[in-house]
């Protein structure tokens, strides 16, 4: 005896469209990640890594150059508000610099990098404006005198901290 159901046709079967749904998903979903691999930026991925990795010898100067001049800063900031206040001890320094720069780098997302001049106010004081609020999260800082480069007495100072509410960054050398 032949029951109702053998005499359907192969599409009426809901076990045979379950089977091709697998590898049907699969081709969609392949599909999917091509166009996400080719669309999506690798913003991590530097194209001058070779020229970058020739100049690390420069890169290690600047620092001990700072370690030997006893240079160390102290960054204070809210996150939310658009001021940055730094103390810098200039160490063996003749005089303070009229301009310092301070480069803000996120550590995952390049588009967030601020680089910034601030300008020398009372004493051992620099002030700067940022142009937008730091967002929370893993940043690395860097203050340099950009003048001091051109004449090859360049230094820098770098730190890497986890940006909150208020912060506060020391900044010195371990060299």
């Amino acid at each position: 005896m032949q029951t109702c159901e053998d005499k359907k046709p192969w599409h009426q079967h809901p076990l045979v469209w379950m089977m091709l749904s697998i590898p049907f998903s699969a081709v969609i979903m392949g599909v999917v990640m091509i166009w996400l691999a080719v669309d999506t930026d690798d913003g991590l991925v530097a194209d001058d890594y070779y020229k970058r990795g020739l100049a690390i010898n420069d890169v290690i100067s600047l620092d001990k150059k700072a370690a030997e001049l006893e240079l160390n800063a102290l960054i204070e900031f809210n996150s939310s508000e658009k001021v940055i206040n730094m103390q810098f001890d200039k160490g063996l320094l003749d005089s303070y610099p009229e301009t310092l720069q301070l480069t803000f780098q996120h550590a995952t997302r390049a588009n967030s990098d601020v680089v910034l001049i601030l300008n020398h106010g009372i004493n051992n004081r620099y002030i700067g404006h940022l142009p937008q609020a730091i967002s929370h999260g893993i940043w690395y800082f860097e203050v340099s005198d950009k003048g001091g480069a051109d004449t090859g007495k360049g230094w820098k100072l770098n730190a890497r901290t986890r940006v909150a509410e208020d912060n506060s960054v020391h900044l010195k050398n371990n060299y």
